[in-house]
């Protein structure tokens, strides 16, 4: 089984992975390192800083994982592109994202892209089957495992929680300015 945690940068993708892998002994695959380590990509977009991933080579990867492991975590905001058996989706308000990515040293624009994305619901949006939404805002990540874990148990789908475009739509037209 393929779990897919996606969202944009910033959501709590990679924390929330850890704990729910180390809770379980599921292995989680972080799909940024991955594809660094196992030069997974065809080229480095060196102005948004950012890889771009060979998806033959990383489904390749994946699938030698698959034959050693019953559950897999793909941690990463692609990952829901990369055929899961279920995906949890995590948002988060953009304005802690911000915070979080210019903390991390992203260049503005990258930044901005990804606040945009975030807004618009753009992982959510490309997220095809078995489908779970949680917003991370202000939560503590034991909770949000507990929710991911209640979720999986009972096939539980919900989109469509979060709607942030109203409140941050100053955020949408600032390239347009």
């Amino acid at each position: 089984m393929r779990i897919a945690i996606t969202g944009t940068p910033g959501v709590g993708k990679t924390t929330v992975s850890k704990v729910l892998g180390n809770k379980f002994g599921i292995k989680v695959i972080d799909i940024t390192e991955a594809v660094k380590k196992h030069k997974l990509y065809t080229e480095k977009d060196e102005e948004m800083d950012s890889y771009v991933i060979d998806f033959e080579k990383l489904e390749n990867f994946i699938k030698e994982i698959e034959e050693k492991e019953k559950v897999i975590i793909l941690d990463g905001h692609v990952s829901h592109l990369l055929n899961p058996d279920y995906t949890i989706v995590l948002r988060c308000n953009p304005e802690i994202i911000k915070e979080r990515l210019e903390k991390r040293g992203y260049k503005p624009k990258k930044v901005l892209e990804n606040i945009q994305a975030e807004i618009l619901d753009v992982c959510l949006c490309e997220s095809k089957g078995k489908i779970y939404e949680i917003d991370t805002t202000g939560r503590d990540v034991e909770d949000i495992v507990s929710e991911i874990i209640e979720a999986i148990k009972n096939k539980k789908e919900r989109k469509g929680i979060v709607d942030w475009t109203e409140k941050y739509f100053d955020y949408l037209t600032l390239e347009i300015r």
